[in-house]
């Protein structure tokens, strides 16, 4: 477990490095923690492409092979370099075809529900966005209950069980296991951390 633990840490310095300890290197190393926690079963994830060269996107993909964790690297899209992760190369070609699908097809049901999954959110977030986006417009409350939470659409009805479900024990593991992450986000009291 050490050498895990070691091997995150590393990561973690990786990101920082390149990018800055700022909240947005926070928030990209935490999606890719919720992935390696098996709170997530994929993430999309994307660095600035004046830092994506050849050889950063080989030593990220090498952090984050020492992790269990597989990078599949898309094209550039609007100054930035997309990159999915996942458990398997099969599960982040899933992810980004689904992006492919919603790019090319426009947004569906059936995409942001294949999406949604892939990403881990809960069934009842799922299903609200969808109901939500794009024709029904965002209510005062939704934009409120985005501005608190940092990591996907909470569902009106269910937000705390959502966050407790999902973004709860990623918090505690950043807490517990990379503080200078959780020190970093928590730096944001717009959004919500541990209750």
């Amino acid at each position: 477990m050490f050498s895990r633990d070691k091997n995150l840490h590393a990561l973690e310095r990786f990101i920082y490095k390149h990018l800055g300890a700022r909240e947005a290197s926070a928030y990209l190393f935490a999606n890719i923690v919720g992935v390696h926690i098996n709170i997530k079963t994929a993430a999309q994830c994307e660095l600035p492409a004046a830092q994506a060269d050849a050889k950063t996107m080989w030593l990220l993909t090498k952090k984050l092979k020492a992790i269990g964790l597989f990078a599949l690297f898309d094209a550039k899209e609007n100054d930035n370099q997309v990159f999915y992760v996942a458990k398997s190369r099969k599960r982040a070609e899933s992810l980004r075809s689904a992006f492919q699908k919603l790019h090319n097809q426009g947004s569906t049901a059936e995409t942001n529900t294949i999406i949604g999954t892939l990403l881990g959110y809960p069934a009842s977030a799922v299903q609200y966005y969808i109901r939500l986006h794009p024709e029904n417009g965002i209510s005062d409350n939704h934009k409120e209950m985005m501005a608190r939470n940092r990591f996907y659409a909470h569902s009106l009805a269910h937000e705390n069980e959502e966050f407790a479900a999902y973004e709860a024990p990623l918090y505690k593991y950043l807490s517990r296991h990379c503080p200078r992450t959780a020190k970093i986000l928590t730096g944001n009291k717009s959004k919500r951390w541990l209750d």
